[in-house]
């Protein structure tokens, strides 16, 4: 059986810390229902879920697609967002990872084949 992605939650310590970041990373916020708010984003469900995380390890890493990564990293850096590494080439994707305000991995990913 193959199974599609349906809702990533992201485990923040600081909602209105996390919600300005991901603005400026280009995420819209959708409804909020009281420590959880959901983001518009096409396909999967992504939402920010503010509370203690169930462990100390950073949450799942999510990945966004794009149609430029350089666009994009200049963009986001120009708003005083960096990536953690450097672009990777997989041969059919590139990608390169940012942190969010509570070390969760956000990666943005340009599809090459």
């Amino acid at each position: 059986m193959a199974l599609g992605i349906d809702t990533v939650f992201v485990w923040v310590t600081d909602l209105e810390g996390s919600l300005d970041w991901y603005l400026r990373f280009g995420i819209e916020p959708g409804p909020r229902h009281g420590d959880f708010q959901r983001m518009q984003t096409e396909g999967a469900r992504f939402a920010l879920h503010q509370g203690r995380r169930p462990t100390g390890d950073p949450t799942a890493v999510v990945g966004f697609g794009v149609v430029s990564l350089e666009t994009e990293i200049e963009r986001l850096d120009g708003l005083g967002i960096v990536p953690i590494d450097g672009i990777t080439d997989t041969g059919s994707a590139r990608f390169t990872t940012f942190a969010d305000p509570d070390g969760n991995q956000i990666q943005l990913v340009q599809r090459t084949g």
